[in-house]
């Protein structure tokens, strides 16, 4: 996998973050619009109860919705988990070419005051 497509990548996690926590501020508004007439508390508000405030088909829908996030979120940790490791093989490799140059930094300087050639 090369930088540019990770870098691509990240920008489109970072797309979806966005679109997450705008749908969350959506449920949370509906789920305040639905639980004030009924008198609960939205943010105490089970998902039962949630679903018990809907029609059937609703209900039915917000539970598919629901599966369908849990698959979502499982796979967005396991490609966390697997940049995560990238990223600490990556560091290793760097560190190992920073001591590389740094045990070899004064071997090949030129001499001071001589030419290079």
């Amino acid at each position: 996998m090369d930088l540019e497509a990770i870098h691509e990548h990240v920008l489109y996690q970072k797309s979806l973050c966005s679109e997450i926590r705008a749908l969350d501020d959506e449920l949370r508004v509906l789920r305040r619009q639905m639980a004030a007439p009924s008198g609960l508390q939205p943010e105490r508000m089970s998902l039962g109860a949630f679903q018990g405030l809907c029609d059937a088909d609703i209900s039915l829908q917000l539970q598919q919705v629901m599966e369908e996030l849990e698959v979502v979120q499982s796979r967005v940790r396991r490609l966390n988990r697997v940049y995560a490791g990238l990223l600490r093989r990556s560091r290793r490799a760097i560190n190992v070419l920073i001591n590389v140059m740094a045990k070899y930094i004064g071997t090949y300087s030129p001499s001071p005051g001589g030419s290079a050639w």
